[in-house]
């Protein structure tokens, strides 16, 4: 493992399995590799084949959204099912990141269809008496 100097951030997840056991996420400073490529740092340990590795991108915001869809991936490889403090059992805390590979007029799309459901689903709240996504 490849230790992180400079840490912008940590996330401790429980494994659902052993609340006892945990897993560790820490996400380092991006810098520039080389002009015009990022580098943004991270490690996990405590899955079964802890991983030091790094998203790339164009600039530093993209290799910490790179960075952070490796982790993503990493950890639902990684077999263990864990959580984040306010997850439920199974959530990584990770988010799916919108997928810019198809295009932007795609991630428009998908984004506008995320809204749709989210809509939906306050509008049946709304009707059954809650007060939506907080209520």
């Amino acid at each position: 493992m490849v230790p992180i100097d400079d840490p912008i951030a940590e996330r401790r997840l429980t494994v659902v399995d052993d609340p006892g056991r945990s897993v560790t996420v820490t996400i380092g400073r991006p810098v520039e590799a080389q002009p015009g490529e990022w580098a943004c740092p991270f490690t996990i340990v405590g899955i079964p084949e802890p991983r030091s590795d790094r998203g790339l991108g164009v600039d530093g915001v993209s290799a910490v959204l790179n960075a952070l869809h490796a982790i993503r991936h990493a950890l639902e490889a990684s077999g263990v099912r864990v959580s984040w403090e306010g997850g439920e059992p199974g959530d990584t805390g990770f988010p799916k990141l919108m997928h810019y590979a198809f295009g932007f007029a795609f991630s428009q799309r998908m984004e506008q269809l995320i809204d749709e459901e989210i809509q939906t689903l306050v509008d049946e709240k709304k009707a059954s008496g809650g007060q939506g996504p907080a209520g």
